[in-house]
């Protein structure tokens, strides 16, 4: 997959207040799990601050590529997440080029059958 295409995704602004809610709601479950007792004592100078801020950086990655990878879908009849150059995997041969934006066609061998994926450069 094409480093520039999903990098244009993952950085779009629902993308990512997705993945700050997510960590949010996920990242302090964790910790409480974690790290509670010394929370809720307030022990803070014994809290393990890194751990602290890694438990929240983990679900942001997750739900950022979750959903980074659900949107680069090509499946016809849906408008393209963005331009690319898209093979069918279902057949292998057939290939066109999608704007963003635009309704993504079915391949002319496979129909309803179609399974796009993006074409990789040489």
């Amino acid at each position: 997959m094409q480093l520039n295409l999903y990098i244009k995704i993952a950085a779009k602004r629902e993308t990512v207040l997705t993945g700050f809610k997510v960590a949010l709601v996920v990242g302090c479950i964790l910790n409480l799990i974690n790290q509670g007792d010394l929370l809720l004592a307030g022990q803070f100078s014994d809290v393990n601050w890194a751990k602290f801020m890694l438990t929240f950086c983990v679900p942001f990655c997750v739900s950022v590529y979750s959903a980074t990878i659900s949107r680069l879908r090509f499946d016809p009849g849906v408008r393209a997440p963005a331009s690319a150059d898209l093979k069918c995997k279902s057949c292998g041969k057939g290939e066109q080029h999608v704007e963003e934006g635009a309704i993504v066609d079915e391949c002319p061998g496979c129909g309803k059958h179609t399974h796009w994926t993006i074409k990789s450069k040489p």
